[in-house]
């Protein structure tokens, strides 16, 4: 490059000329000359159109393999390319599959990814056979339904509508609906190609909501409590991995057996404050940027995640420049940040939050079911006289409780304080209709327990520890109502 041919020398003649002027004026020609030419030769480093056969993805999976944590720029670079070579055919299949999900349920959320490089070299050793550019799922679209009997409408039109879709399915169809995963995953997985002759696969994938909140929560776990569940399954960590199965199953699926274990394992864990602890230090937060940088009016979002948990993201309007900010974060990742590029039409607050909970940290649905089996193991325990486990599994309901109180009151104070919500309709009619269903769930499941739990002289014992428990829940929340207002 030329300016390694400028050698100091050179440098001390031009700083030491007789002319004060000059010497300034041709240092700063030198410094922008010099920082021009590292400019462009950091955006030769950016994926050109080359054209690979199969043989070259065979070796680069072989180098890869060989040395995973150690891989070449030229080999980086080389997978970028086959990244960004599916925009067109995922772009085509995904806007086919986005209007037949609207015209099934205008509830769904619909989003596209490309899949990340890690996730890439992650699979590449796991799968030594495989060559990476007829991996199937490099590339894929995910329809969050709001309900089984919906997901199975739209597959059933994508099956019958090939004719006068722009792709065909190709090989096999995974219903793991019909047939779970021993984990308890479950959705449908389908492969889709062009009819133009573009061989390159795209997978869909389409879920219940419930479904997704599910598998989202499983990522959660691992990101937070190091269970590595996605990966390896029940040899991560035993006691999660069952926590997980039975959260899968449908709820009249379980005994209250099974119910105990859920709430057992809460309780050993921690589980629904520590994870509530992230999701209420990055909801208002998070809530906040989005709303600032008006992430609404963008259609590509580029998400990243600590191992504690703090999100940030960015919001782009074309795939190119998305992808050029993902490769650019990627290569500069000194942090192992989690870093995902998704397309998402239509985004609101709500809607990126579910379709990547994971990510953003804020917000899971399938945690109210772990708080409605722990409500259970409280209803139970009391029924049967079994004061010990009463009052434990009591006395961690109510301080899930006290924690989603103070939570609920500091929402409340920044909804009213936000400026952005009080400019925007749309913005406001969005956070009331979170808010009111927060509060709504949370009121079913007490008004459920208090239901269910009756006086009577068989269960004196359970009862008396009850009263004294509510009555501290009860100055509690007082004492907390006096500081909010204080402030």
């Amino acid at each position: 490059m030329r300016q390694k041919r400028i050698g100091s020398n050179t440098m001390k003649a031009k700083c030491h000329s007789s002319t004060p002027m000059v010497t300034f004026a041709k240092c700063r020609f030198f410094c922008i000359f010099v920082y021009s030419t590292l400019i462009n030769a950091f955006h030769c480093m950016q994926p050109t159109e080359t054209h690979y056969s199969n043989k070259d993805y065979k070796r680069l999976g072989d180098r890869i393999r060989n040395k995973p944590h150690d891989i070449a720029p030229d080999d980086l670079l080389m997978l970028q390319q086959l990244r960004m070579s599916y925009k067109e055919p995922l772009a085509t299949i995904f806007n086919a599959i986005e209007r037949l999900a609207h015209n099934v349920d205008k509830d769904c959320i619909c989003t596209y990814r490309v899949k990340r490089i890690e996730s890439i070299v992650s699979k590449l050793i796991r799968f030594p056979e495989m060559q990476v550019n007829r991996a199937e799922d490099i590339a894929g679209c995910r329809c969050i339904l709001s309900s089984t009997e919906k997901v199975y409408e739209l597959y059933n039109r994508i099956i019958k509508n090939q004719s006068r879709l722009p792709f065909l399915i190709k090989g096999v169809i995974h219903d793991y609906i019909e047939k779970p995963k021993e984990s308890g995953y479950r959705s449908i997985h389908l492969n889709a190609v062009l009819k133009d002759g573009d061989n390159r696969r795209v997978e869909i994938q389409l879920r219940a909501l419930e479904h997704h909140n599910w598998a989202t929560l499983v990522e959660i776990t691992d990101l937070l409590f190091g269970a590595k569940l996605k990966e390896y399954g029940r040899q991560g960590n035993e006691d999660l991995f069952e926590f997980h199965r039975l959260l899968a199953r449908n709820e009249d699926a379980l005994t209250k057996k099974d119910k105990y274990k859920i709430a057992d394992v809460s309780i050993k864990y921690n589980y629904i404050t520590t994870i509530g602890d992230v999701f209420a230090r990055n909801y208002l937060d998070v809530r906040a940027q989005w709303n600032e940088m008006k992430l609404q009016q963008k259609h590509f979002f580029l998400i990243s995640t600590g191992s504690d948990g703090t999100p940030d993201f960015l919001g782009y309007l074309l795939f190119e420049e998305a992808e050029k900010a993902y490769f650019e974060r990627f290569i500069n990742n000194d942090e192992n940040r989690n870093i995902v590029l998704t397309h998402l039409q239509r985004a609101d607050f709500t809607k990126i939050s579910i379709a990547y909970s994971n990510y953003f940290l804020t917000f899971n649905n399938t945690m109210n079911r772990v708080l409605l089996y722990l409500s259970e193991a409280v209803v139970n325990a009391y029924k049967q006289n079994k004061v010990q486990a009463f009052s434990r599994y009591f006395q961690c309901f109510l301080d899930i409780v006290t924690f989603w109180v103070d939570r609920q009151m500091l929402e409340l104070r920044s909804f009213k304080l936000d400026k952005n919500v009080k400019n925007s309709l749309l913005m406001r009619t969005e956070w009331t209709n979170s808010i009111k269903s927060s509060i709504n769930t949370m009121h079913y499941i007490m008004a459920d327990m208090r239901r269910r739990i009756r006086f009577d002289v068989m269960h004196i014992a359970p009862y008396v520890v009850m009263r004294k428990k509510l009555h501290r829940f009860r100055l509690d929340v007082v004492d907390k109502q006096n500081g909010h207002h204080e402030r």
